[in-house]
């Protein structure tokens, strides 16, 4: 376009009556939108405002206020863990899912075992792990009649083989639907003897809904996460796995009785387990350090420092 002719087009626009009133409708639109934009503004800062005004009254920590201003992403580590977002704030939930996340190494043949021979024995214990402490039916009460027997009851007491094992009571909780998170390590040797030592270090992370009751928003029922860590050896010895070494750890209801099952805690429950320990047997642990060695024997019962 020539300049000539801009300055034309210029002149005959400002001079057109109704480019007036253009403007004047984009200035009021304009103006419009501001005002949406600052009025979502404050009641998203009024929601977090109430949020804020509960949480630091006199009402509990652990109770959601305000749950749907804020996205449950965001929602503070005392709140309760829902079933929307079952693994909220843990590193589990980047693990494997279930028996996915027990892994058999790939053997080499050694001692005058055959790779073969070495890969029965390691997923005979991958058979043990996922049958007492990933199976559906074992965590929903039953026995790991099968499981067991592929241990030598020579090398472990009762005490023990029933420590293996995780269990839910029905009545009280159940698995949530997306499952087991899984993560862990298997290694072995074999002495110049030609016997083979299977070292197990796995941790085992339950989400799990409580039979009746314990809803944080209406028809979005409270999750409750128990964490589990087991560490032993088993020597093969004439076709069965002989149990050496043994420590495991729980993160439940440290206050539960003691009747072969896990017991959930609700948030509120979290909180007051945080605030003191509940019972001598009770202590703080990180159960996502890798390295950290358990103490020796089963049962040991410890506050987490998250799940």
């Amino acid at each position: 376009m020539e300049p000539t002719d801009y300055v034309a087009r210029l002149r005959a626009q400002a001079g057109d009556p109704g480019r007036e009133e253009a403007l004047r409708r984009d200035r009021a639109v304009g103006r419009r939108r501001i005002a949406l934009s600052a009025g979502a503004g404050v009641l998203l800062l009024g929601g977090f405002g109430y949020w804020l005004g509960d949480v630091t009254g006199e009402r509990p920590p652990y109770e959601p206020f305000g749950a749907r201003v804020l996205h449950e992403e965001t929602w503070p580590l005392e709140w309760p863990y829902t079933s929307d977002m079952p693994f909220r704030n843990s590193p589990a939930s980047g693990w494997a899912d279930g028996a996915d996340g027990v892994h058999v190494p790939v053997p080499v043949a050694s001692g005058g075992l055959g790779a073969k021979e070495m890969t029965a024995v390691l997923e005979d214990v991958k058979t043990l792990l996922v049958g007492t402490n990933v199976a559906e039916d074992t965590l929903a009460g039953a026995e790991p009649t099968a499981a067991l027997a592929l241990l030598d009851p020579r090398g472990a007491d009762e005490a023990v083989r029933k420590d293996l094992v995780t269990r839910f009571d029905p009545r009280e909780a159940q698995l949530d639907e997306s499952g087991v998170r899984t993560r862990g390590t298997m290694t072995y040797e074999v002495s110049a003897a030609g016997e083979m030592t299977v070292h197990v270090d796995y941790s085992f992370v339950y989400p799990l809904v409580w039979t009746e009751g314990h809803e944080v928003l209406p028809d979005v029922p409270e999750v409750s996460r128990i964490a589990v860590r087991r560490q032993f050896t088993v020597t093969s010895k004439g076709g069965k796995l002989v149990l050496g070494a043994y420590a495991s750890e729980v993160a439940d209801d440290c206050a539960a009785p003691k009747d072969g099952y896990l017991h959930p805690l609700s948030a509120e429950g979290r909180w007051e387990a945080g605030r003191a320990a509940r019972g001598p047997r009770v202590t703080q642990a990180d159960l996502y350090e890798e390295k950290r060695v358990l103490p020796s024997g089963p049962g040991h019962c410890v506050t987490p420092t998250g799940t």
